[in-house]
């Protein structure tokens, strides 16, 4: 740590080798880690929007004593039934690009991870219930 100058101010000729100063900026936030975080929230709160739409929408065509009515072209004509089944999937997709977002935030370096950790997460629910949500159609059909 001393380096060896004929310095006569110094004891022993001896002074001290100066460290470059290393300016300690704050680590910033991974812009893609918010964005894939805003994109996860949106995500779940249209999926949940549109399944309260759906389960409303559908009532109106179970009979008293349970059974779907069978009239295809009258439930297939209802608005309502249609958007809702479109943002499902407009929601699917916004969340699997929210999860591609995560995991890129994630891989930064020199960011912090924590947004792109949780959009990760929420993302990866979405798209994980909705493919489970869909195995579970299929199979009790």
């Amino acid at each position: 740590m001393y380096e060896n100058e004929n310095n006569s101010n110094s004891p022993g000729g001896f002074s001290p080798v100066q460290e470059p100063m290393i300016s300690e900026q704050p680590v910033k936030t991974s812009g893609l880690g918010i964005a894939s975080f805003i994109i996860g929230l949106v995500s779940i709160i249209t999926f949940i929007i549109c399944i309260v739409v759906v389960t409303s929408s559908i009532m109106d065509y179970i009979t008293e004593d349970g059974k779907i009515i069978q009239d295809v072209e009258q439930i297939s004509s209802n608005v309502s039934l249609l958007l809702s089944g479109l943002f499902l999937i407009g929601s699917l997709g916004l969340s699997f690009v929210g999860l591609v977002l995560g995991i890129i935030g994630a891989c930064m370096r020199d960011r912090r991870k924590a947004f792109a950790i949780v959009g990760i997460v929420l993302n990866g629910l979405l798209v994980v219930g909705t493919v489970g949500l869909f195995l579970v159609g299929i199979i009790f059909q």
